[in-house]
């Protein structure tokens, strides 16, 4: 027992030392460069779907610039058709191609509003692969929106509707159901993200007794860990970033998890964020338990619960504007 304690002792200060963080971060990084995508290196299809991403991405940017220049972005549309005929091969037709093929739409009715001959062989290819692939619904390529609308959709007081969210740490027995999640998520899922590669995921846990195997080892849950009703854990897929993006799996998971504690409150319910800074031998033993594929990587827990009629929470004082704002002129 003592021989046990002990273990504990020199296994919780290791991973708390410097050495355990470099550790940590040899372990993330090596993750990384396994499953983040190169474009000379594409294999899973999740790597394809992307990269394919990112680059019709540019080309939905740039339709939507002030003055596009006629006949833009030939290297990369030309690159797109050749990876996205390549993963047809591969895996066969399917949303990421329709996407691309309504891109490519809107691409080619751009240029020829602009006067553009499109009968060359560039124009003959592009039109070749929307043929073949283009479906019903517009699912790519730009989009007009009004000011009017805008302007409607933001009349409520949104600094009263921020300022009423805070951690709650302490919710009613009323069930969350499937209908709340899914509510949830389909205002959550609206999120910026970089080149709109929504690199990220949701996983939701109604079992008790997985959801409390995952609080145990989060440990940030203390005194509170029976009144979570579901648990949210958000997660990162390393196939969507590239080089110099292992750290935007983290901005983009943490804009997610953002986005879902707004949408939660949104729909009248509470929540509670809970970090998942744990060393690798612990991350490990969440991924098992949470059923996680190896390319996800852990961003944060989120505890939710219907809201009491009345309830305590912490006072969290926020920090004054001068304090975080610098402006510069």
């Amino acid at each position: 027992m003592i021989n046990k304690i002990k273990n504990k002792i020199f296994a919780y200060v290791f991973w708390q030392s410097r050495l355990g963080d470099l550790l940590n971060k040899i372990y993330d990084y090596r993750l990384f460069l396994k499953y983040s995508f190169r474009k000379d290196a594409l294999k899973s299809k999740g790597q394809y779907e992307y990269f394919l991403t990112k680059q019709y991405h540019i080309i939905e940017k740039a339709l939507g610039l002030p003055e596009p220049r006629p006949e833009f972005g030939q290297k990369v549309v030309n690159l797109i058709i050749d990876i996205a005929n390549d993963y047809i091969q591969k895996f066969g037709n399917g949303k990421i191609i329709h996407n691309i093929a309504s891109c490519l739409q809107d691409y080619l009715d751009f240029n020829r509003e602009k006067g553009i001959d499109l009968s060359r062989p560039y124009y003959q290819n592009i039109k070749n692969f929307v043929e073949k692939n283009i479906s019903d619904v517009k699912t790519g390529g730009s989009k007009e929106l009004l000011k009017k609308d805008i302007i409607k959709a933001i009349d409520f007081d949104y600094k009263q509707f921020v300022n009423t969210r805070t951690s709650i740490r302490n919710f009613s027995d009323k069930e969350v159901t499937e209908k709340d999640i899914k509510k949830i998520f389909e205002t959550a899922r609206i999120t910026p993200s970089v080149c709109n590669r929504q690199g990220w995921k949701a996983h939701v846990y109604f079992n008790p007794d997985i959801i409390n195997q995952l609080l145990t080892i989060q440990n940030g849950n203390r005194g509170f860990t029976n009144s979570i009703n579901k648990l949210i854990l958000v997660t990162g897929d390393m196939r969507a970033f590239t080089t110099l993006e292992s750290n935007q799996i983290y901005i983009d998971g943490g804009l997610f998890a953002m986005n879902i504690l707004l949408s939660i409150h949104h729909a009248g319910l509470g929540a509670v964020a809970l970090n998942t800074c744990f060393p690798y031998v612990q991350e490990k033993k969440v991924r098992k338990i949470a059923n996680l594929e190896k390319y996800e990587k852990l961003i944060m827990m989120i505890g939710i619960g219907h809201i009491k009629e009345s309830f305590k929470v912490a006072m969290s004082e926020k920090k004054a504007v001068n304090q975080i704002l610098q402006i510069h002129k």
